[in-house]
């Protein structure tokens, strides 16, 4: 399962190496002109922190994985002069690169033994904010030799941080539809009021068991059931707050390429041509930078909104 996990960590742009002329800082002059491809990184040159997350992720503990990454994350990237050290710089695109692609947790009601968990919406929410901090760094910093391969591969990690929320998030809305055709419908404040444990109880045949382990079993069937549809709320938060940010992402690592920019929306569950209209006009609409992206079927699908508007 590691192995796999960190194969889906391999970045894109994993024949790009840093190399730095001189450190960020002005008081550093030693050259730095064989950096490894991050992923490549030897593990002793990796910060202890870093090196504990990914042993942490290695070992599938993915809740002790993302709180434990927050604060990392939360901490000031970059000195008092505004300057990363290589070696910061290199470890920050580590850990963030490696929150952004860890799988997120299984939040499935059936579960009795792990308490629903979305620490992961904020934590890789952070990273993807580093990333981004980063790339402007890594663009404006001239002693960077490779700072536009580098501020593409955040980029691109950022690109991968709202596919993957965009993904998860439908996945989260078809179990909840499923669980609420099943039980009944979930109420937005109090879930349980109308999903009662005693139906799901039923529904699911759970072994009979003495009264004290039945009251744990509804307490934390309740819990996770409210926690549940916070989550589904969560997720509709951050992904109406980074649509504009996917469209401004697509546009800078595609200008110009309709064909690879609108691939790469479908990529993040925009399938149709109605749909990807109806993002478009969520995020401006119609304008001198997007009208390149309009196919002849989604100019048809653009007219008939206007018609049904």
């Amino acid at each position: 399962m590691a192995a796999n996990i960190l194969s889906g960590m391999v970045p894109l742009c994993l024949s790009v190496f840093l190399f730095f002329s001189v450190g960020s800082r002005a008081d550093e002059a030693a050259v730095y002109d064989d950096l490894p491809s991050f992923m490549d990184i030897r593990i002793e040159r990796l910060s202890g922190d870093a090196r504990h997350l990914k042993g942490l992720l290695d070992q599938g503990k993915l809740g002790d994985f993302y709180q434990q990454a927050l604060p990392v994350l939360n901490r000031e990237l970059f000195d008092e002069d505004g300057g990363m050290t290589p070696e910061e710089l290199e470890n920050a695109l580590f850990i963030n690169n490696m929150v952004v692609k860890a799988p997120y947790q299984d939040y499935r009601l059936d579960n009795f033994s792990i308490w629903i968990n979305g620490s992961e919406l904020e934590t890789k929410f952070k990273a993807c904010c580093n990333l981004s901090k980063i790339q402007t760094y890594v663009r404006e910093n001239k002693r960077l030799r490779q700072g536009k391969e580098l501020a593409r591969f955040c980029l691109e990690a950022e690109f991968e941080y709202i596919r993957r929320m965009m993904l998860q998030g439908a996945a989260v809305y078809r179990y909840i539809a499923g669980l609420e055709a099943e039980h009944g419908k979930f109420h937005p404040v109090r879930p349980v009021d109308t999903l009662p444990y005693w139906r799901y109880r039923e529904t699911k045949n759970l072994a009979a068991c003495g009264a004290e382990e039945e009251r744990r079993r509804k307490a934390l069937y309740e819990r996770n059931v409210d926690e549940l549809v916070r989550l589904r709320q969560s997720f509709r938060w951050y992904i109406k707050h980074r649509e504009g940010a996917l469209l401004n992402i697509v546009l800078e690592l595609h200008p110009g390429n309709r064909g690879r920019a609108l691939e790469r929306l479908r990529e993040c569950g925009y399938k149709t041509d109605r749909e990807l209209v109806e993002f478009l006009e969520r995020t401006g609409g119609m304008d001198k930078d997007t009208r390149f992206l309009y196919s002849p079927g989604m100019l048809r699908e653009h007219r008939k909104l206007g018609k049904e508007d």
